[in-house]
């Protein structure tokens, strides 16, 4: 372990997992371990999970970190450490520290923040991605404001819930093991034989592909006979000769568990049958009556004998500790002992019998086989009715103060009660409306397992006339169950839940939660066209029609809008009021889901769902869809040939973030705002926007937009000439990231690209194989296909290859024109690579008209860019119009152009980064290929060959160049 720590420090992140039966020292030997860890200068979180403790959102993750910031707090000393956390927690998730806040109690306390939940009815999806994301990003603070690396050690995880699971395994990748920036080693013990492989845990300690040969597995098994007796000997300072008659007993009757080695000599000496003998000075025994003694053969039914023996307030003191966990607050003790009037002072008995440690104002059992068998003490039945008279107790304290850990210890132990313990049936509606109140709480938490657990149990207490009587309240848990049953892939529930809420829903708007999330949800499965149809169905119901929506043209729905936002100033735009009608908010998020959909495999339709949007922002309010809504409107403008009148609507849409007080489209504004202000801005300059993009994307938890940003920004940075191999870099880390989250379209657009990149550097490497559905989606997609298309003829053409260049081009000019209404940076590059292609067939096809007008649509399409981005186009528009001259054997001409191709770059190589300093190489190329004593002879001689080969290669050249 220390080896891995070691490691750890000099920047391979590992982890470690500890395995073994019950009571072999898993957890012993982890704290050892984190005594070594803070003598080091590192710092070591701990938790530990709970079986009876699960319905707490993320309860081991957040007492994790929840007790460290706890130490910075009480600490005077650390108190100038505590606030430069405070400010670097601040700077590095702004706005995203207060969702961690409501999780973390005592970091509200060094932030300065007041716990005010979220409001629910924000996005469950991309809440659970976000705290996922701003945990990692806690962890790179603190590692990075210590300069130490962080041990997050977490025990028990058997009893780990799949929220906090996959929240671990977001950490192990964002800043554990897939992170080189941050110094972190994760600790996990479980037991062994009660992680299947339906567990959600195993898919962790089995991932090869996550773990890359860095994690270490270690088992404690039960002592042998040897090692027992040296325990023995050492224990009672004997020599091993004289301890192997009792060890031997020992070791037959406990089989070398060391808990139960440890439970049965405390009994044996309590019982005198193990004691000091002042006469002989050495400890002595009775092995007669130690064999006669009848003990249960396994450790946790010796320990519920054992505790047979001890007195009656002892051991109800102990009964009502176990109903609550492994551990328990001494708050929370002092508040059952004034509500239930009753004592619990025995609890030091228990301590002075060692079944109890009494450290950090909590009561915690020695060992949790320890709580286990006070907890088997209880029938069942006196179980349900203890857990249902201290949940109902706690409840209405946690109502006046608005207490959120008292809500969900009392709700956590009516749930363990059941519905069976409910004696008075007015208390039905009770419980089911505390579920309710802990279900929210879990949702703002970003705990959606848990917020559907306790929505779930607030149904089963549910009376069978529950929609009559309580229509409001069942509605309520319907639609939240619903809406956490969707975030957490669970599809039979949330059909379940909608066909019962459409059955007895009492008006049409009662059912749009059910159906939003429905309609997500068969889009999330790729069931697109289903998803669209719906959701048209659904907004015509709410009176808002998109027919014909595939008829209307761009130029008229941008025309059309144009002209409504004509009458409106900027300044009465961005202050214009926010949506308030719930409907008209529902009707916008199905118009957003809409317009992500048919983007995919409907692009001529999107422009009319945008113009929708922004119809209804100015008619109804700004809600936070309304700024995807304008930037897409500047995307279709400058698609259109109006550069900088996008470019006006992109710049709103980012100032309308702030406006409607939430950046929950910012990752979508920002992405396809930037691939628009390329074409004004110089390149180079916008490649930071994406960083913002993918960082605002992840902390509303939208990996899809976070994918746009990360391949938008790979995609500039090889059109901006950055290095062959740091693009390489960049490809490889999006695929990793594209991989675990299994976003298939974009994996394969990215395979595409680096298959590209491989080529130019020299390398036979390949992307990883092409699945089934992947092949799929690339013959039924296309944007896919002209991206595929395109980087086949884009390769042959630099390798000369004329059939495949031919061949390619054709199917990808053949499916461009059914792809995206958005103007995209790539479209530029496509058009320019176009025209090269297109002037060479035209040399060599026989249709040599068809091409030659491809090459000057191209060629006109690159000048009118040039007038708006000269930095990055004008050198592009120079080098077609010289081909276009070779071409038509105007030499001359030719030959300007291509001095004025590399003059432009040379002047622009500022705003275009270091691949233009190789413009310097391109420019002698040329001298040599073009100054011929007779440009008039090229036509009748290889000089035309050569001119034409010095222009068309330029970029050729160029990109090998680059990966020399």
């Amino acid at each position: 372990m220390i080896d891995a720590y070691r490691r750890s420090v000099s920047g391979e992140s590992e982890l470690v997992t500890i395995s073994g039966l019950s009571g072999t020292g898993k957890s012993l030997l982890a704290y050892e371990f984190g005594k070594y860890v803070v003598s080091s200068g590192g710092i070591f979180l701990s938790g530990k999970f709970d079986q009876l403790q699960q319905g707490k959102p993320f309860s081991a993750l957040a007492s994790a970190f929840d007790q460290y910031c706890g130490i910075l707090l009480q600490n005077c000393e650390l108190a100038p450490f505590a606030q430069n956390l405070a400010h670097q927690v601040t700077y590095v998730l702004g706005k995203g520290a207060h969702h961690l806040a409501k999780l973390i109690p005592n970091l509200a306390y060094i932030l300065g923040l007041e716990l005010n939940f979220i409001d629910h009815d924000e996005g469950c999806m991309n809440a659970q991605r976000r705290l996922q994301y701003l945990l990692c990003r806690l962890v790179e603070v603190i590692s990075s404001t210590f300069a130490a690396p962080v041990t997050l050690f977490l025990d028990d995880l058997q009893w780990a819930d799949p929220a906090s699971v996959a929240a671990l395994n977001q950490l192990l990748l964002s800043c554990g093991l897939a992170s080189q920036n941050t110094q972190f080693f994760f600790l996990g013990c479980y037991r062994e034989g009660e992680i299947d492989n339906l567990h959600p845990l195993r898919e962790v300690i089995c991932n090869n592909n996550l773990l890359d040969g860095r994690s270490t597995s270690i088992r404690l098994d039960c002592m042998d006979e040897d090692t027992l007796n040296t325990m023995v000997s050492e224990t009672l300072c004997l020599s091993p000769r004289l301890s192997r008659p009792l060890s031997s007993i020992i070791y037959h009757k406990t089989k070398g568990n060391p808990l139960f080695v440890s439970q049965l000599m405390l009994l044996l000496s309590k019982d005198g049958l193990l004691r000091p003998s002042l006469s002989r000075g050495r400890w002595e025994w009775d092995e007669e009556k130690i064999l006669c003694q009848k003990l249960p053969d396994d450790v946790a039914e010796f320990l519920t004998h054992s505790m047979e023996k001890l007195p009656e307030d002892v051991k109800s003191s102990l009964c009502v500790l176990s109903c609550f966990g492994a551990s328990v607050s001494r708050a929370l003790i002092k508040t059952l002992e004034r509500a239930l009037d009753e004592n619990f002072d025995s609890l030091d008995v228990a301590v002075a019998e060692g079944l109890l440690d009494k450290a950090d104002d909590q009561y915690r059992f020695s060992h949790d086989r320890i709580q286990e068998a006070a907890y088997n003490m209880m029938k069942v039945l006196d179980r349900c009715h203890f857990h249902f008279k201290y949940g109902m107790t706690l409840a209405p304290l946690a109502a006046g103060e608005d207490d959120v850990i008292t809500l969900l210890t009392a709700v956590n132990q009516l749930n363990l009660a059941g519905p069976e313990a409910v004696q008075n049936k007015s208390h039905n509606a009770v419980v089911a409306n505390l579920n309710l109140s802990a279900g929210k709480k879990a949702m703002a938490m970003s705990d959606f397992e848990a917020a559907y657990s306790y929505f779930d149990n607030g149904i089963s207490f549910l009376r069978k006339k529950h929609w009559k009587e309580h229509y409001t309240l069942s509605l309520e848990l319907f639609n939240l169950a619903a809406k956490c049953a969707h975030t957490n892939g669970d599809a039979i529930s949330l059909n379940l839940l909608s066909e019962q809420v459409l059955r007895e829903s009492q008006t049409f708007e009662d059912t749009l939660d059910v159906l939003y999330f429905t309609t997500c949800s068969l889009a999330y499965s790729s069931k697109l066209h289903e998803s669209i149809e719906k959701g048209l169905e659904i907004l015509s119901k709410l009176g808002i029609e998109l027919k014909g929506h595939g008829s209307k043209s761009m130029e008229a729905c941008v025309r059309e809008t144009k002209h409504l936002l004509s009458g409106y100033a900027d300044d009465e735009i961005l202050n214009t009021r926010r949506m308030t009608n719930p409907t008209m908010i529902m009707a916008m998020k199905f118009l957003r889901n809409l317009e992500t959909g048919m983007m995919q495999i409907m692009p001529k339709s999107v422009p009319n769902v945008t113009q929708k949007i922004i119809e209804l922002s100015i008619n109804h309010g700004m809600s936070p869809v309304s700024p995807v809504g304008f930037v897409h409107l500047g995307s279709y403008m400058a698609k259109l040939g109006d550069i900088r009148g996008g470019y006006h609507y992109v710049k709103l849409a980012r100032s309308l973030l702030d406006k409607v007080g939430s950046r929950e489209s910012a990752g979508e504004v920002i992405s396809f705002g930037t691939q628009v202000m390329a074409y004004i801005e110089p390149l180079q300059a916008s490649l930071e926007y994406y960083d913002e993009g993918y960082a605002a994307a992840m902390a509303s938890g939208d990996v899809n937009l976070a994918a746009y940003n990360k391949l938008f920004c790979c995609g500039s940075s090889f059109y901006a000439g950055v290095k062959l191999q740091t693009v390489r870099d960049k490809y490889d880390e999006v695929v990793k990231f594209l991989e675990d989250r299994k976003l298939v379209i974009f994996i394969i657009q990215t395979h595409f690209q680096q298959r590209t990149i491989f080529k130019l550097i020299g390398t036979d490497e390949e992307p990883k194989y092409v699945s089934a559905e992947e092949q799929n989606i690339l013959a039924t997609n296309n944007s896919v296909k002209t991206l595929c298309f395109y980087q086949r003829a884009y390769i042959n053409f630099l390798f000369r290859s004329y059939d495949g260049t031919k061949e390619n081009i054709e199917k990808s000019l053949a499916c461009i024109g059914n792809t995206w209404a958005n103007l995209l940076l790539a479209h530029a590059y496509h058009a320019f690579y176009a025209g090269l292609i297109s002037f060479w067939l035209a040399r060599e096809a026989r249709e040599e008209q068809h091409w030659y007008q491809r090459g000057n649509q191209a060629k006109l399409a690159l000048r009118s860019w040039a007038q708006t981005s000269p930095w990055t186009f004008e050198n592009k528009w120079y080098l077609l119009e010289a081909e276009e001259s070779f071409y038509i054997k105007d030499f001359d001409a030719a030959k300007a152009y291509y001095e004025k191709a590399v003059s432009s770059a040379k002047s622009h190589k500022g705003a275009l980064g270091k691949c233009n300093n190789l413009f310097k190489f391109v420019e002698g190329i040329m001298k040599e290929r073009i100054q011929r004593p007779s440009i008039a002879d090229a036509v009748d001689s290889d000089a035309g060959s050569s001119l034409y080969q010095g222009g068309v290669q330029i970029d050729a050249e160029l990109r090998k160049r680059r990966a020399d």
